[in-house]
């Protein structure tokens, strides 16, 4: 029994060694297979095949992002001036409309009666007037008459006044240009003062409010250039700031700034979404396409070309704009820099340069 045991036991041993051999010369035979040939022969690694260019001097502009909303410079509720039943709606919901165009009117037949009957009453008040005065300057009439008369006509002209204000406020009319939202009133429908039966927005030019932190509070001034974006629109928008909050909230450590933005198309409209780019200042730097440009971690840098290989060339960034980043140092204007193939690379590679650089209009 003893014997068997013992011989199952060294079988086991001399199967395992076996495997081992097998797994050592197997890897080394998968070793040799991709080994490239370079080594095998005891070659030098091959130069990687990779396009270069030259930094290039573009405007660049130093800019703080923000979001917030648009909203018209001048924007009403419109209300009913008095009560009564609407006889003419004049309007549609969202027609553009210009200053004293008729809105709605309501029934003003009472409104037209005590005009004239005001009128009327002006009108017997002015020739007693005119009498008592002939009669004052041939000194048949006493003065207290003529006093009576004349306060007896400006009784009558305020009675017009107000009675023309009356009928005046049976019709509502456009105080100021501009687009109606939705006109939610039909004729012969009773109106008090208390309705809000639509709105008027004046979106020629519109107004764009933004949190800006408080660290840009001594950069930001009224005047300066903002650039504004949308989802709305494959375009830009240009306007410049018209209020500085003249202080910083304390809670959210920031400060507003209100951006004025013609809009003679309009395009933009009230409570719209935007991103606004404020321009601090526009200057000339050297800047470089966004994917020449590799990040690991803390480290920023650029695989530069010289005498054939590839150098690891440490860089700073400063500012970007439209798919290129400034480079504030690490690279001259005579630098040639990789933007393809850098993957493959490594500091001190051997590259080969594709023929002729790489133009300018690609790197844009």
């Amino acid at each position: 029994m003893a014997l068997k045991k013992g011989i199952g036991i060294g079988l086991a041993v001399v199967f395992v060694a076996a495997c081992g051999a097998a797994g050592v010369w197997g890897t080394s035979e998968i070793f040799a297979l991709v080994r490239p040939s370079d080594e095998q022969g005891g070659g030098e690694r091959p130069p990687t095949r990779v396009e270069v260019a030259q930094p290039q001097r573009d405007k660049v502009r130093d800019t703080f992002q923000a979001v917030g909303s648009i909203r018209a410079v001048r924007s009403i509720e419109l209300q009913p001036l008095a009560s009564g039943r609407v006889t003419e709606v004049a309007v549609e919901s969202g027609e553009r409309v210009e200053e004293g165009d008729l809105i709605f009117a309501l029934d003003d037949r009472a409104a037209q009666a005590a005009l004239q009957e005001a009128e009327a009453t002006l009108s017997e008040a002015e020739s007693e007037f005119s009498r008592v005065q002939e009669l004052a300057t041939e000194n048949v009439s006493a003065e207290a008459q003529l006093e009576e008369a004349r306060a007896g006509y400006r009784r009558a002209q305020a009675a017009v006044a107000t009675a023309e204000a009356t009928l005046d406020d049976r019709r509502l009319s456009a105080p100021f240009s501009g687009v109606l939202g939705l006109v939610d009133i039909d004729p012969g429908e009773r109106v008090d003062t208390s309705m809000s039966f639509s709105s008027l927005d004046d979106i020629s030019t519109v107004e764009a409010q933004f949190s800006v932190p408080e660290r840009y509070y001594a950069r930001a001034e009224v005047g300066q250039q903002v650039i504004l974006n949308g989802s709305v629109y494959d375009r830009e928008f240009e306007g410049e700031v018209s209020v500085k909050a003249p202080r910083v909230d304390a809670n959210s450590r920031s400060f507003t700034l209100r951006v004025r933005v013609p809009n003679e198309d309009r395009a933009l409209t009230d409570g719209m979404f935007m991103t606004a780019t404020l321009v601090f200042e526009t200057y000339e730097a050297l800047t470089l396409p966004d994917d020449a440009i590799i990040s690991e971690g803390s480290a920023t840098y650029v695989y530069t070309v010289s005498d054939g290989n590839a150098a690891r060339t440490p860089v700073s960034l400063g500012s970007r704009n439209d798919g290129r980043t400034e480079i504030t140092d690490g690279v001259s204007a005579d630098s040639r820099v990789v933007i393809t193939g850098y993957d493959r690379l490594s500091d001190g590679a051997p590259v080969q340069v594709a023929d002729g650089e790489a133009p300018q209009e690609a790197l844009n």
